[in-house]
């Protein structure tokens, strides 16, 4: 008789388990990488566009030493694997990413903090707090980065268009020490770099690193145990403090209930994502993470316009800004419930306000963080323009002449920052942009990709 694929399965997960308690009664010591920590190379955009790895390009962390962690017994610490293990067994693990299952559980058994990946840029790092991240390894001068964001302010400035650089954060905040001993980040750096550039040539900027800091919460509450990115909750925390600086200093007017979170109904998704990391290492390893539906509980009606993909969405918030098909079903290898918010990265989108067309326009220069921002910001806009340089091919500056926002905005993680492509603001380097009255015909990614 020829066993079933689910038996099958189940026989290889139990050789798993048996290895793993062999592993935790032998002894197994946990390791830690050497002390130039996990080395990350940079690779190109047409490499990952190509291979498919979206997921993590902005890495979090920033150095520190462990705090030690008292180790449970051997015994102890199987009885608790194994009852997490038997829950993913039943619910969680699919026959296709079996191995990950496996592989990841029987780090999570002998304590591993670094978990390697066939490309190294994907390694993940188990953290002191029990989360997880990719790290940004090597040490970079990303001062050009910086210079060619004041390049594009001097130019918007000629066009009289204003720039506002807003630094968004990353997993760990400055001066953090969850990373294990031997581990070192330097996302924070190169945003730190960024913005003293920016300084000293007079952009205007806006550190949410600040802003998340200042309200007091532990930094780790704001992001998801198993993805790179922020949750929708600190996003809302981040539009509050934008939309103050969009009133105060460029003479925005924004409704009171855009920006206050009783005016929203939230709905819990319990045990429902596994993130961008958690999928290369496992539930089993990473634990899942819960995502939460933000929706106004007062009228808007939007147009959602994505021209590459002849895509146009109109309805009320939950239903054009928000994607509810990618959450119809609980899927942690092929879904991602992140793009919930605005879909994904796209080279270039529009948002229509149809309820309050005279509001001003804004030009978003954007990575993935921007995807759960950019419905909040839509609030508070006539028009919200999104352009994602590592998809957009066109002149920039032919954008701006041709769509004539009131407020350009460049939104970067401080991981992103050390990406050239998004600070190729001007391609063809020449002083005197080709005009074109259309969109152009690039690329495209593949749909709902981060």
């Amino acid at each position: 008789m020829v066993p079933s694929h689910s038996s099958t399965g189940a026989v290889l997960f139990l050789c798993a388990m048996a290895a793993g308690a062999i592993l935790l009664l032998t002894g197994l010591a946990p390791t830690v990488p050497a002390c130039e920590g996990v080395r990350l190379p940079t690779r190109s955009a047409a490499y990952t566009a190509q291979a498919g790895l979206r997921d993590g390009r902005a890495s979090p962390g920033q150095g520190g030493e462990a705090v030690p962690v008292k180790t449970e017994p051997p015994f102890e610490r199987l009885q608790d694997f194994l009852s997490t293990a038997d829950a993913a067994a039943n619910s969680a693990l699919d026959k296709g990413h079996l191995f990950i299952e496996l592989y990841g559980g029987v780090q999570a058994l002998s304590d591993r903090t670094v978990v390697e990946d066939v490309d190294p840029q994907y390694s993940v790092v188990k953290l002191t707090d029990g989360t997880i991240t990719f790290i940004n390894a090597e040490p970079k001068d990303v001062t050009g980065n910086g210079r060619s964001v004041v390049r594009l302010s001097q130019a918007l400035a000629q066009r009289e268009v204003p720039l506002l650089y807003v630094q968004a954060p990353q997993k760990l905040q400055e001066n953090d020490d969850h990373l294990p001993t031997g581990v070192t980040d330097y996302g924070n750096d190169y945003a730190d770099q960024i913005l003293s550039v920016l300084s000293e040539n007079g952009v205007v900027t806006l550190d949410l690193r600040k802003t998340l800091t200042d309200t007091g919460r532990v930094w780790s509450s704001f992001f998801f145990r198993t993805d790179h990115h922020w949750t929708p909750e600190a996003a809302f925390t981040a539009h509050q403090a934008l939309a103050q600086v969009l009133e105060t200093d460029y003479g925005f007017t924004i409704p009171e209930e855009n920006t206050d979170p009783a005016a929203f109904t939230r709905t819990n998704l319990s045990d429902f994502f596994l993130g961008s990391q958690g999928k290369r290492v496992g539930s089993l390893y990473a634990g899942v993470d819960d995502i939460e539906i933000w929706k106004p509980n007062f009228d808007t009606d939007f147009t959602y316009s994505i021209p590459i993909y002849d895509m146009e969405r109109t309805g009320p918030f939950e239903e054009s800004l928000l994607f509810p098909e990618r959450i119809e079903e609980k899927d942690f290898f092929n879904g991602n419930p992140y793009t919930l918010y605005a879909g994904g990265d796209y080279p270039m989108a529009r948002i229509y306000n149809l309820l309050a067309p005279d509001r001003p326009r804004i030009m978003l220069l954007r990575d993935s963080y921007a995807c759960v921002l950019t419905p909040f910001l839509a609030l508070d806009c006539g028009e919200l323009i999104t352009i994602d340089l590592r998809y957009f091919n066109d002149d920039l500056l032919t954008y701006v002449d041709w769509l004539e926002p009131d407020l350009v905005i460049v939104m970067y993680t401080a991981g992103s920052t050390a990406l050239d492509e998004l600070f190729d603001f001007f391609p063809n380097d020449t002083a005197q942009p080709q005009y074109a009255l259309d969109p152009p015909a690039a690329e495209k990614p593949a749909l709902g990709t981060n």
